[in-house]
This record gives structure tokens, sequence and C-alpha cells, in this order.
């Protein structure tokens, strides 16, 4: 907690005389920071289109980084080419050095934690992303105290509708198993009452390797398994291991315009999916 109030104080005291802009690394959070400043302001999506993973920096990003009062990162670990950028920089506040996030380990394709990893996919935890609102309420009131009260009245709101939309997939039924091409959503699990079962790759960017797919398949707990995967994934990298019910998944929210209804989505996509595959 007293870190928390060290980058609250951090962000006010860097940014006095800088302009009032808000500037938002990636798209999820970018959501997020839209709720928290709606009616206020309209935060900068830095890396519109790209992913943390995959940076490409221009010089008007370096410019709306130049020219914003705070950024708020997700960290080195989600956001490896910011580093450099960023790290050092008194107006960028990174989400995982914050700890006002509850982590998770990575773990690796037969579903075994990592030691001393971070699965940076922290904002499909439902109570993660409230955590979020709730810091960036923070940080922005203090730069802009005139506006206190709304910030935190939307962060409120905001928790609210993702705390409700969130129960609604509570459920007190046994554990659901799943595979998913890489592993991406562990955030999702606990709200949907989820078991991981395996992954194909570690990297979505490298095919899965026929010791994997055997494994899968010999270690399968059901006889037809949902597949949780990114859209472009290739049939003929997961076929072998039919029978299987395939969704098509972003955990990114790319092109969402709302995070709680691109949470719900997802949620919805993923909880048919365990389920279509039981029948």
């Amino acid at each position: 907690m007293s870190r928390f109030f060290a980058f609250c104080t951090l962000a006010l005291l860097s940014t006095l005389g800088w302009s009032h802009s808000l500037v938002v690394s990636t798209h999820p959070i970018y959501l997020i920071a839209q709720e928290i400043t709606q009616g206020i302001e309209k935060p900068v999506l830095l890396l519109e289109n790209q992913t943390g993973h995959d940076v490409t920096l221009t010089p008007a990003h370096r410019k709306a980084i130049q020219d914003a009062s705070l950024v708020i990162w997700l960290g080195k670990a989600h956001e490896a080419p910011l580093d450099k950028l960023l790290s050092d920089n008194p107006k960028a506040i990174s989400i995982l050095a914050s700890d006002i996030v509850q982590t998770l380990p990575q773990r690796n394709t037969r579903g075994v934690a990592l030691n001393n990893t971070v699965d940076t996919h922290v904002w499909l935890d439902p109570n993660n992303a409230v955590r979020i609102g709730f810091f960036i309420a923070a940080l922005r009131s203090q730069q802009v105290p005139e506006q206190k009260e709304a910030y935190w009245a939307n962060a409120k709101r905001f928790a609210q509708e993702m705390l409700i939309t969130a129960q609604q997939y509570n459920s007190n039924s046994s554990l659901k198993t799943y595979w998913s091409y890489h592993d991406a959503y562990q955030y999702l699990e606990r709200a949907l009452n989820l078991k991981f079962a395996g992954a194909l790759t570690d990297d979505p960017h490298v095919a899965p390797t026929l010791a994997q797919i055997k494994y899968l398949n010999d270690s399968r707990p059901n006889r037809n398994m949902c597949l949780l995967a990114e859209g472009h994934a290739s049939k003929n990298q997961y076929q072998k291991l039919n029978p299987i019910t395939f969704q098509a998944v972003d955990e990114s929210m790319s092109g969402a315009g709302d995070f709680v209804l691109a949470w719900k989505a997802l949620a919805s996509k993923t909880s048919n999916c365990v389920q279509n595959a039981r029948k």
C-alpha cells in the first residue's frame, strides 16, 4: 500500500507544468482508462493496432509520450520494447510494478507453473480490472484535483458494472477443462470455473511440436475438448487433436470499444465452448 501512495505522489510531483494528456500503452488498459475518464477527458492509446509484444515506435509515439502528463503501461514483462523509453520516465507508471494487481506465474504447455515469471494478461481477472480502474482514478485525481469526484464516481460505476457482469458466470458446478493454443486465459479461470489442461505452444508465433500434440492426445481429460485460440491459428496445426470444439478468442480485446462488453463477449465465448465440448 505504501508503494501505491509513492506512485501517486511521484505522478503528482513529476507532472506539474506538463500538459494534461493521459497516454495508455495498450488496448485493454486504454478501455479501462476510457471508463474512468468518461465525461472528463479522452485518453490517448499509444499502441493502436499493436500488441505489447510486437511494438513499432514512430516519432508520433515518442511525441505523445513527451507531451503526456501521465503514461500508464503494463510494464517490461508485457511491453519489453517500451522499457528503454519508459522505465526511467518519471511520468510513466507501470501497473505490474505498482503491486496493485494480483498476478499469476506463467505456465508451460503442460500446465506447470514457471518460477520467477508473471502472466501479464492481468486485465482478464475482473478484480484486477477493478483495481486498475481505481488506480487510474487515484493517479488522475492527484493531477487534476478539481475532477476528483468525477474520476472516483466513474471508477465506482465501472467496478459495479464489471463485478455484476462477472457474477453472471459464477458457478458451483464442477471444473470445466479446456485447451488453449497458447496459455493466455488463466485469469479467466476463477471467474468461469475453468481448469487448464494444456496448450499447443508457449509462443503463438511458433507452431506446436509433434511431441506436444501427442502429449495432449494422451492426457486429454475428455473425449471432446474446447480449444481456445486466436483467429489466425491454422487448422492444420490442431486438427490432429480432434474431436475438439474450436473457439476463436482475442485476449487483447482489439477493436472493442467498451471493456465490460469485451470481457463479457470473451467470457461468453469461452463458457459456451467448454459447455458445448461436454455435450
